[in-house]
């Protein structure tokens, strides 16, 4: 540590003035002697000049600067891929052999290195562990180094032992980034190819509906079995319902089977595929893949309906037929055959998008009231051909006392107090690079409990007028578009990103919004997603409610899990305001059905559902190392590649390239008035004094 310093906020003259102020001050005090003799009343000032004089200097504000100077020493961070790939081709015998050479190498590097561990799942550690759980189901080398490199951004990296496999099956290659420290690669598994039969993926979509057949497509490759027939099956509930026979090609070439699948029951659906076993195949673990599907019973059935054909309708047409959930009928009432088909129609729709309706030729004013009856939620989009007298008298949402002819050219602005559904931060962006669209020039008037989605922007000015609103009332959800042209916002999105994902997220989560029925249960117990990997949590969330619809704390939750054979798992939990979830782990891979129930006065409320949990199988596609990846790693790093059997050759060469300490300077600023020491001093000054005046008789 260097010298302090000191440092003053005003002029250090001032401390002259500090002084002459306690001499003064004491000698005003004690020019006359006391009770007590010359010698103790020159003590006496001299205590009280020294105390009035430092409480006086403490009014200039002097500071302390220390400086301080440490050194950090390197770190060394073992990085292991402790992927499955690992485990498939090195035994159990050999791993463990392995692993207490790791740690020896560790424990000598000690005392010129910090040491960390890090791999694929743990945290990082300050030390080697005893024993390495080899159950990565993927291998990212890639994010596994550039986590060290953000880590370790200005500090003290001495370099990276990276001990893998050389097989990365997430991100990109390890070499293709430049890493600004020394890599040491350890080789641990097998570079010959093993006899092997394998399914690379699966190719199927996720979701079916009930009665509908599915293609389901196995890519198969191999090493050693060039010409040779094998058996590849679909197995469902136990049972066999498809099967194929391949003539396999050359070594290493992927194989498409195809299988065309009939989803006849709803919910998650496990189906098995099935490679046939071949007598010297190195491992049969990935000779077997799983797919799950999930089989509902139907689409939600869409109208739109509109008095003449626009653009607007193509472009909202193909951003709701984008989701696979929905099926959109349309009906363009110039048409004969179309006015006759909704004349007729019989479907029952879970939301009727009106484009310009009501129109002024009153084309649509019996389906308009049919549509009411049954309760149907609407979306409503205005235009030029719209009757506004006749849409504020059937209008939930909003009326607008329109000026005839008279339109804004205005741009979206999404309301952050909006809460019913979130906008992606991408499409909020892309609604400032969206065209303007006319909306009707007038005042807008809400209604009921109204809520503004996007609000009119008018050149830079953000009005409070809405452009798209919505409300419910006796539990149907209504909206409004208040503008046509939304088909120019679909042609900028592609002209902008080269997709119509913003456009698509925008029609398809107010669709949805719109469509979906007012959930009013007193108790909803969930999984947070449908869908989970084996090496994730399962975390339930609850919601508790009273009679008056208010949020409720403290009930106590039972749930139940059951799995695919039947067996059943009990959980108990209480939920506070500060946490409502609950989380499992360790849930094996399958489906999934769970029962929850809580006790609300005198009733007891329950729900059920089902959640999937998958297993990712990248780790037994390839089991072939490769050492040249690690080779070119280590080269561009200036660092060296060794076998694992090698590894004690590594600490020489760590030892000679040592990185040398990085010496860091520290200032620090410490105020004296905030010096607790010198308040003690002072306060010890005047308790001195006072003590002897008092013993002395005076006080």
């Amino acid at each position: 540590m260097q010298r302090p310093g000191l440092i003053f906020e005003n002029s250090p003259l001032f401390l002259i003035l500090c002084l002459l102020a306690g001499l003064i001050y004491g000698f005003l005090l004690y020019r006359k002697s006391g009770p007590w003799g010359p010698r103790v009343n020159k003590l006496l000032f001299v205590l009280r000049a020294i105390a009035v004089a430092g409480i006086a200097a403490l009014l200039v504000s002097p500071i302390l600067r220390q400086i301080r100077n440490y050194t950090e020493d390197p770190t060394l961070v073992f990085a292991v891929d402790n992927s499955r790939s690992v485990a498939e081709v090195v035994d159990s015998i050999a791993l463990k052999q392995f692993n207490d050479k790791l740690r020896g190498l560790a424990a000598d590097l000690q005392g010129e290195y910090n040491i960390e561990y890090r791999d694929f799942t743990s945290e990082p550690q300050n030390s080697v562990p005893g024993r390495i759980d080899y159950g990565a189901q993927s291998s990212n080398i890639h994010g596994l180094l550039n986590d060290v490199q953000r880590d370790y951004e200005g500090r003290n990296l001495g370099g990276v032992v990276l001990i893998s496999d050389g097989i990365y099956n997430e991100g990109m290659s390890p070499t293709f980034s430049d890493h600004h420290f020394r890599i040491h690669a350890v080789g641990i598994g097998d570079t010959v190819p093993k006899s092997d039969l394998s399914i690379v993926s699966l190719l199927y979509n996720k979701i079916s509906y009930e009665g509908n057949r599915f293609p389901l497509v196995a890519q198969l490759t191999h090493v050693g079995f060039a010409g040779e027939t094998v058996n590849v099956s679909v197995v469902s509930d136990g049972n066999t319902i498809a099967r194929q026979l391949l003539q396999l090609g050359a070594d290493n070439q992927v194989s498409d089977v195809k299988f065309l699948i009939e989803a006849n029951k709803n919910g998650y659906q496990r189906y098995q595929v099935l490679l046939e076993r071949k007598q010297g195949e190195f491992t049969y673990t990935n000779n077997v893949q799983q797919a799950y599907v999930e089989v509902i019973e139907g689409k939600q059935q869409i109208a739109l309906i509109a008095p003449a054909p626009h653009p607007d309708i193509k472009a909202i047409r193909s951003a709701i037929e984008s989701n696979a959930n929905y099926s959109i009928d349309q009906y363009i009432l110039s048409m004969d055959n179309d006015l006759g088909k909704l004349s007729g129609s019989t479907n029952k729709y879970d939301l009727i998008i009106y484009h310009q309706i009501p129109d002024n030729r009153g084309a649509a004013d019996r389906f308009i009231q049919k549509f009411q009856q049954q309760k149907v939620p609407t979306l409503t989009i205005l235009g030029p051909q719209t009757n506004v007298r006749q849409f504020n008298q059937t209008s939930q949402v909003l009326a607008i006392d329109a000026v005839p002819n008279e339109y804004d050219k205005v741009t979206a602005v999404f309301n952050q107090d909006f809460t019913s559904f979130k906008l992606s931060d991408a499409l909020q962006q892309s609604l400032d690079d969206f065209p303007p669209i006319n909306t009707p020039f007038g005042r807008i008037s809400m209604r009921g409990k109204a809520d503004v989605l996007l609000y009119q922007k008018v050149g830079n000015i953000v009005t409070s007028k809405p452009l798209i609103a919505v409300s419910t009332n006796e539990d149907v959800k209504n909206g409004v578009v208040l503008g046509d042209g939304l088909w120019k916002w679909k042609l900028m999105d592609y002209a902008e990103n080269g997709n119509n994902e913003a456009f698509n997220e925008l029609v398809g989560k107010l669709v949805q919004y719109l469509s979906s029925k007012e959930d009013k249960r007193k108790f909803k117990a969930y999984p947070v997603k449908n869908e989970f990997l084996s090496n994730e949590k399962i975390v339930f969330d609850t919601e508790v409610y009273n009679d008056l619809y208010e949020r409720v704390y403290g009930n106590k939750i039972d749930l139940a899990i059951t799995n695919a054979e039947g067996e059943t798992t009990n959980y108990s939990f209480v939920t506070n305001e500060n946490n409502t979830r609950y989380t499992i782990s360790g849930i094996p891979e399958g489906v999934y059905q769970y029962n929850a129930s809580t006790l609300l006065g005198d009733q007891r409320e329950a729900v059920k559902g089902q959640f999937l949990v998958k297993e990712l199988q990248l780790e037994t596609i390839n089991l072939t190392a490769d050492f040249d990846l690690l080779r070119r790693l280590a080269h561009r790093s200036g660092g060296e590649f060794v076998l694992s059997g090698q590894i004690d050759r590594l600490l020489q060469g760590i030892k000679v390239q040592k990185a040398p300490g990085i010496i860091h300077t520290q200032e620090k600023y410490l105020p004296f008035i905030h010096l607790k020491w010198l308040f003690f001093f002072l306060l010890g000054l005047l308790t001195i004094e006072w003590f002897i005046r008092k013993h002395s008789g005076s006080y």
